[in-house]
Formats: structure tokens, sequence, C-alpha cells
């Protein structure tokens, strides 16, 4: 009787440890999910904040542009001036994320500032732009491309160009004027440009930032 009783006995201890074993296979495989949850969540919450960074330094970079801009006000933004990133007309086909495959008459842009657009598919793009060369700012890697927003190069005063109201620039008629039945208003008169400022900036981990800024001066 007491063999038996050892017999049931060591069965029993059997099948608990059997039990414990498969509970502690549950608890491993839990506490390993839940580890890669906490490292995605890491990971997903540093991505977020790698982009954050991106796009103030690129707010920062939208600076150093402008700066550029005024810098070279007047003659020096008639033409284009492809080393500093800047082109004199508007070249609304530019493409700037180059996600736009499907557009083989795009302007696709090196953002690397040499003007090598050969990463892109042969045929897939109607010309490359070059931007400004690279800055580091804060870690961050940024550059540019300037387009002023006219329909060709040259002096403004002879091309059509976007210019606010009440600019001077040809051709326009009464351009600037409000006219409200006999009343006539005449805006303030400006001889300002707009210009568009697009902006890359590359981070770590992958991460881009693409930033769009209309400036007028």
């Amino acid at each position: 009787m007491a063999a038996r009783v050892s017999k049931n006995s060591l069965a029993q201890r059997g099948l608990s440890l059997l039990f414990a074993l498969m509970a502690l296979v549950v608890i491993s495989l839990a506490s390993v999910a839940l580890i890669r949850s906490v490292d995605t969540t890491g990971l997903v919450i540093g991505n977020l904040g790698f982009k954050q960074d991106a796009t103030a330094t690129a707010g920062r970079a939208t600076e150093l542009a402008i700066t550029w801009l005024i810098a070279n006000a007047g003659a020096g933004l008639q033409n284009d001036n492809a080393q500093q990133g800047y082109y004199a007309a508007s070249r609304d086909s530019m493409d700037p994320t180059g996600q736009s495959s499907k557009d083989v008459g795009r302007a696709v842009v090196d953002w690397s500032g040499k003007g090598d657009c050969s990463t892109f598919a042969k045929d897939s793009f109607g010309s490359c732009m070059r931007s400004s060369n690279p800055q580091s700012i804060g870690g961050n890697t940024a550059s540019w491309v300037i387009t002023r927003l006219c329909a060709t190069e040259g002096n403004p005063n002879g091309i059509d160009c976007a210019t606010p109201p009440g600019s001077a620039t040809p051709p326009g008629g009464n351009r600037g004027e409000i006219s409200q039945k006999s009343q006539r208003i005449q805006l303030p008169f400006s001889s300002s440009q707009y210009y568009r400022v697009v902006v890359r900036v590359q981070g770590p981990r992958g991460t881009a930032a693409f930033t769009e800024a209309i400036v007028q001066m």
C-alpha cells in the first residue's frame, strides 16, 4: 500500500512539474512579447523625436536661405545660380521628394549639391536640379532649392512674375487696383517678388524632412 502511495505521489509531482514548466514557458513568451513591444514603442518615439528635430532644423535652414536671398537681392537674383541652389524661374515641374515617378517630365533634385541625378531611373525625369551645398545644422544635414516665381530668367520688369498687389511689374494694366462702381482704390506700391524655398533635412536613422516656404522680398 505504501508503494502505491509513493507512486501516486510521484505521478502528482511529475504532473505538477509539467504544469509548472508550461506556465514558465507561457510567462517567458509573454515577457519576450512585452520586451519587443517596449522596444518597438521606444523606436517609434525615437523616430518621432528625430522627425521633430529635423523639422526644427529645416526652419533654421530656411532662415539661412532667406539670408542668402537678402545678400544677393537685385541683379544677383535675375539669373540662375545652380551652385547655390537658386533658380530664377519657377520650375513648376520640380519634384522635391522624388516620389512622382510617373511624371517623366518632372525636374528631380540632387540634394547632395553635386547636380548628379544618376540615382534616378533613366528616362524617369525631364531635368536635374542642383541643391545648395549641404550644411551641418544641429547634427543634421540641410540643403535647399530656391526658385523665383517668374516665367523665365531676367529682369522682372520685362517678364511675367508672381507679384504682390500693387506691384508695378508689367504686363498687368491696372494691376494692384480695385474698382468698385465709380470708385477706384489704389493699393500701396510694391516692387517685391515671391520666392519659393524648399528645404530638405537628413537626420539619424534615415530620417528626412521637407519643408516649403514662400518668401516675399
